[in-house]
C-alpha cells in the first residue's frame, strides 16, 4: 500500500512538473546581450576594418503609437582602430520582427543620425548586417556629436558582424532575476 502510495505521489509531481515546464514561456530570443572583441590575427587579416570591439544590446520596448514601430531597442556600442573612445548609437534603434518565418529584426535609428541595419541569429550568436545603399549605422564618442562615425556596407569590412553572447553586465546592465 505504502509503495502504491509513494508511485501515485510521485506520478502527480512529474505530472505537475511537466505542466507547469509547458505552461512557462521560453526566454525571447531577441532579448541579451552580444559582443565581439576583434583580435590581432583577425585585424590584420582586414586591414579595412576599423571595428575593434563591437556590442549589440536588445531590450523590449512599448512603442507609442502606430508612428512608433518596434517591440524592441537594439543599442550599438563600438571601439575603432586608433581611438581610445567608446561609440555607440545615441538612441539606440527601434527593431520590428521581419519575414515570414519572423527569423530577423528590421532595425531604424531616428533623430540626427539615421541609419537602418538588420539582426538574426546565427546559431547562439547574433549577426548585426547592413545591406544596400540605405542601411548604415551612425555611432558617437561620447557627447562629441560632430566626431561621429558611420559604418555602411560601402566598407564590405563593415557590412556584417557575428557578435557571441554574453553577459548583460558587458552591455551595462543587471542580470535578469531568475525566476
Amino acid at each position: 500500500m505504502r509503495l502504491g502510495f509513494a508511485a501515485f505521489f510521485v506520478a502527480v509531481l512529474g505530472c505537475h512538473g511537466a505542466f507547469a515546464a509547458e505552461g512557462a514561456e521560453a526566454p525571447d530570443p531577441w532579448l541579451g546581450c552580444w559582443t565581439r572583441v576583434y583580435d590581432a590575427a583577425h585585424l590584420a587579416k582586414h586591414p579595412g576594418q576599423k571595428v575593434t570591439a563591437m556590442t549589440l544590446s536588445i531590450v523590449a520596448r512599448t512603442p507609442a503609437g502606430d508612428a512608433d514601430p518596434g517591440n524592441y531597442l537594439a543599442k550599438v556600442t563600438a571601439k575603432l582602430r586608433n581611438s581610445p573612445d567608446t561609440y555607440a548609437s545615441p538612441d539606440g534603434a527601434r527593431c520590428s520582427v521581419l519575414g515570414a518565418a519572423k527569423d530577423r529584426l528590421a532595425c531604424v535609428m531616428g533623430g540626427i543620425f539615421v541609419g537602418q541595419f538588420e539582426v538574426e541569429p546565427a546559431g547562439k550568436s547574433m549577426k548585426l548586417a547592413m545591406h544596400g545603399d540605405k542601411e548604415h549605422l551612425a555611432l558617437v564618442p561620447g557627447v562629441e556629436t560632430s566626431a561621429f562615425i558611420v559604418l555602411s556596407p560601402q566598407n564590405p569590412e563593415h557590412a556584417l558582424f557575428v557578435l557571441p553572447p554574453a553577459p548583460a553586465a558587458a552591455c551595462g546592465r543587471a542580470p535578469a532575476a531568475q525566476p
